[in-house]
């Protein structure tokens, strides 16, 4: 019968790990432990570490053969006559010696079960131990090299970034310089065309704005006097002895153009039921309002419009617009348009106006007020054609005006662009010059675009305000 022998080597977890520590302890020191490249995919695992040093073959061996039945054992006998009777003997006798050894063996084959599964619960332990510490090792080693990593991608970064920002400052001073060269030495005919556009252009608008000064002084000589600071009105055209109906007609544009224009505010007023237009005019916007199915109603001072409204089928009213809010229960109107109004009205009159356009309108519910650009000297240049003007209200000031009332997202929007004939002309670029010669006429271009955009700008805008 076989059975564990005590001279059997044993096995010491704490010898196991100490070899382990020794062994890579040596590879550390002899350049042979993990490198850089071996992080992610290492040539030694730890399970291969660890068969160095457990002695698999014996565990499984154990593992295999710990019980000593032998099941293959059968009594029998050569002889062809007494081997009947020897057989049986035999069987007597194993029977005898069976019922001693079955429980000797029985106790060995426990004995021999559980010193198997000890060791293997040990070889286990060790793999544990050995993967755990081989794992910490590696990971140490990776946050080393990824730290070094960083540390020298962030010196990289540093360095190309100070070459990178040297490099930058040299070349605009070589631009700067090159653009200072071509600008000293500018081609006499460039000089000489930009003076003469300059010169033209600076005699023309003198003689404007002399000409519009005087007109102006005029004005608030013969007009201004006749008006009493707390009893403003409207200019009233008929008073000055012209038919302003035919003035519009030739000055301001045909109907079917002014409706044009004016479409784009109709998404302010779409769907609303009660849309007031202050100063009317010829019904352009009123007549715009009915085909879109919109009731609306317009006032105005001049007779000759109010009539001319009616006979298209327009609701018209003759006066003037505090008047007519006046009359008007808060918070009943649905939208206010004001188009090419507020240049008309003193100041006092304009904000009395704009308070009693809030109190009227509903909440939810759009002012627009559309006027002359003074920001555009071209359409300052014109203001003055229209007798009844009393004076340009700048963007920001309507719209501070219009916060001040209460409106609220209040947007500006600048319309009626100068035509490009009417717009100072740029240089073209031609092929074949130089370098310096193409720098400067860029610059030059840049100005003429900025003096178009100050001469030249859009002559009318709108300011639109919700209550």
């Amino acid at each position: 019968m076989g059975t564990l022998e005590s001279e059997e080597k044993e096995i010491k977890v704490e010898e196991i790990m100490e070899k382990v520590r020794e062994n890579i302890s040596k590879r550390k020191h002899t350049g042979t432990g993990y490198t850089p490249g071996s992080l992610e995919n290492p040539a030694d695992s730890p399970e291969e570490c660890f068969e160095e040093y457990v002695p698999q073959d014996e565990l499984n061996y154990l593992a295999s053969n710990w019980r000593m039945d032998n099941y293959s054992y059968s009594i029998s006998s050569h002889r062809p006559f007494a081997g009947a009777i020897l057989v049986k003997g035999r069987e007597l006798v194993h029977g005898e010696v069976k019922r001693y050894v079955d429980s000797i063996i029985s106790k060995q084959n426990e004995f021999n079960r559980t010193v198997a599964s000890a060791l293997n619960k040990l070889s286990r332990q060790v793999r544990s131990e050995v993967n755990r510490e081989v794992t910490g090792k590696i990971e140490s080693l990776k946050a080393d090299l990824y730290n070094q990593m960083d540390q020298g991608i962030e010196n990289l970064k540093t360095e190309v970034n100070k070459e990178l920002t040297s490099e930058k400052d040299s070349l605009k001073l070589e631009i700067r310089k090159e653009i200072n060269n071509g600008a000293a030495s500018l081609k006499p005919e460039v000089c000489k065309e930009v003076d003469t556009v300059l010169n033209s252009f600076i005699y023309s608008l003198n003689t404007e704005l002399e000409n519009k000064i005087w007109l102006r002084s005029v004005l608030d000589k013969k007009i201004g006097e006749s008006y009493e600071l707390q009893e403003i009105k409207l200019s009233e055209p008929e008073e000055l002895g012209i038919n302003y109906f035919k003035f519009e007609e030739r000055f301001r544009g045909s109907c079917e153009d002014i409706k044009g224009r004016q479409s784009k505010f109709f998404k302010y007023f779409e769907g609303r039921s009660n849309v007031l237009d202050i100063g009317c005019g010829r019904g352009e916007f009123l007549e715009l309002l009915k085909e879109k199915g919109v009731d609306a109603k317009g006032v105005d001072l001049d007779e000759d419009m109010i009539a001319q409204c009616r006979s298209r089928g327009l609701c018209v009213e003759l006066n003037d617009a505090v008047s007519y809010l006046e009359q008007l229960p808060d918070g009943s109107l649905d939208g206010i348009f004001i188009d090419q109004v507020v240049e008309h009205l003193k100041p006092e009159y304009l904000t009395k106006l704009l308070r009693l356009c809030y109190r009227k309108l509903g909440f939810g519910h759009y002012i627009l007020i559309e006027t002359v650009n003074p920001l555009s000297l071209f359409s300052f240049a014109n203001f003055y054609i229209d007798l009844t003007h009393v004076k340009p209200v700048h963007p920001e000031t309507l719209k501070f005006l219009l916060e001040s009332t209460g409106f609220t997202e209040l947007e500006v929007f600048f319309i009626s662009p100068v035509s490009e004939e009417a717009r100072l002309e740029k240089l073209p670029v031609f092929e074949g010059v130089t370098d310096k010669e193409k720098a400067i006429t860029e610059i030059y271009n840049r100005n003429i675009d900025l003096l178009n955009s100050r001469l030249y700008g859009a002559q009318d805008y709108a300011v639109i305000g919700k209550k």
